[in-house]
């Protein structure tokens, strides 16, 4: 029988990406940890983190406002890979010049020289970013998840050879450069992006009403974690903070597959349709019956499980983290049931309200925090997920009101999600009861699985035997222009 490899516009590339991006990004940190020891894996992560907390913005600069441009010329993507580079040029001058603080304030100063290390691969990285807008317009998926299937392996195993070499905390160092350099040269060798500098201003200022929202959504989404941790800290004991935040990483580890998925196979069909109303409005529907699809049982079924999974893990003495993720994870369950509108604001050149949703998911959690002043990890976690209750109804409004849709017609593609979700629930607490006294994690891991098919079993038949909509061959995307 012969083998046959998915197109290269196939959706099981994107779920082959986000499954081992989300294994990656847990499996790479502990298996070098393990071999350089916390003292030494504490110091590179530093390094690594002060890289990243710039990378982020030069990398995602003009990535949405690329995909969105209903006709996108050669002189506006070379124009954003200039801009980017440029960008990325003088974040790494900040970094450099940040290095010697850095190292001061922690008292280590081989994390000056780690650090510079790093220095260079923010250019290559926003010029990256950059032409993954391109790429992920033409919905080349393939190439997208190499970026993953390819470069994750090859800078795991990069790095655990530095660590065996007994070069300590420069593992991570390296593991992050051969990551981000052969993103680079995939990009540069089959991204078909044009490596000829340019800089239009004209160019740049019509990718900046999405570009600019874009980039304060994502600045405000990266600090939203950490403001609301240090307002935490002073309200709480240190081993309460601990146990709410291990709960919101568990919670967070599940749920990464279901955005990146979503965003990445919603944004570019999203904005292909931007031009019919009606075709819009169809492939929203489609994505957020997928959403549900994947987020109601993954945020579900953590609360399900979340207490043998904490006690076979951690410990009886980590019980409040069961119970903060037992509450985040139903309360966020919520959040897939109005669609991906992230990707539909862009599309329909409103970037501005994914700002305005991030400021209340910033701000909204501070004030309960404060008004409420909870001591507990379920009330903090009843607190961090409180825009879900009061913000996620009024984004569903706006959606509705946006493609001229009732809200019936959203229940009714969230519906066999629903329905399934119903049907896991009894199952699991079933299997749970049965398997009373054993082991804990022996108890999650059938539980869970059990569910899962049962779920899955519900969900096909309740959608006649056939796929999600939304995992369907993509259409064509605009063609580059000259």
């Amino acid at each position: 029988m012969r083998l046959r490899i998915p197109s290269s516009r196939s959706t099981t590339w994107v779920l082959a990406e986000t499954a081992t991006a989300a294994a990656f990004s847990l499996v790479s940190m502990l298996l070098i940890g393990r071999v350089i020891g916390p003292y030494e894996a504490g110091i590179g992560a530093i390094a690594v983190s002060a890289l990243l907390l710039l990378d982020g913005v030069g990398a995602a600069l003009f990535t949405d406002a690329l995909v969105q441009r209903p006709q996108l010329s050669q002189r506006t993507l070379r124009s954003a890979l200039t801009a980017s580079v440029a960008a990325a040029a003088a974040a790494s001058l900040l970094l450099a010049a940040a290095s010697p603080l850095l190292a001061r304030a922690t008292g280590n100063e081989r994390l000056l020289w780690l650090t510079l290390a790093l220095v260079p691969l923010l250019p290559f990285s926003a010029f990256s970013g950059a032409a993954s807008g391109s790429v992920l317009r033409d919905q080349r998926f393939r190439l997208l998840a190499m970026r993953v299937l390819l470069g994750q392996p090859l800078a795991l195993g990069a790095g655990l050879t530095a660590a065996a070499a007994g070069i300590g905390a420069w593992a991570m160092v390296i593991n992050q450069f051969v990551a981000t350099s052969i993103v680079f040269v995939l990009f540069v060798v089959a991204g078909h992006v044009p490596l000829r500098p340019a800089l239009e201003i004209a160019a740049l200022r019509e990718l900046w009403p999405v570009a600019g929202p874009q980039i304060g959504t994502l600045v405000v989404a990266l600090g939203r974690y950490r403001v609301f941790l240090l307002a935490l800290g002073s309200l709480v004991a240190e081993a309460v903070l601990a146990q709410a935040h291990f709960a919101f990483r568990i919670l967070d580890a599940a749920l990464l597959m279901v955005s990146q998925t979503v965003t990445r196979l919603g944004m570019p069909r999203l904005c292909a349709a931007q031009g019919d109303r009606e075709a819009l409005a169809q492939s929203y529907g489609q994505f957020a019956q997928l959403q549900a699809l994947l987020g109601l049982p993954a945020a579900i079924g953590v609360a399900l499980v979340a207490e043998d999974l904490v006690q076979g893990l951690l410990g009886p003495a980590w019980a409040g983290t069961a119970e903060a993720a037992q509450v985040a994870g139903l309360v966020a369950a919520g959040s897939f049931l109005h669609g991906n509108h992230f990707s539909l604001f862009v599309a329909l050149g409103k970037a501005r309200l994914n700002l305005n949703v991030a400021v209340v998911h910033l701000l909204l959690p501070l004030a309960v925090l404060f008004l409420f002043r909870p001591s507990t990890p379920a009330g903090i976690a009843a607190a961090w997920t409180a825009p879900v209750l009061f913000a996620t109804p009024a984004v569903a409004w706006i959606v509705l009101r946006e493609l001229d849709r009732p809200l019936a017609w959203l229940l009714r593609q969230t519906a066999p999600a629903v329905a399934a979700s119903a049907a896991m629930v009894p199952a699991v607490l079933i299997v749970q009861e049965a398997l009373e006294g054993q082991p804990p994690l022996l108890r999650c891991i059938v539980a869970a699985g059990s569910g899962a098919a049962l779920f899955a079993t519900t969900a096909w038949v309740l959608l006649e035997g056939g796929m999600p909509a939304a995992l369907s061959r993509p259409p064509l995307a605009p063609a580059l222009t000259e």
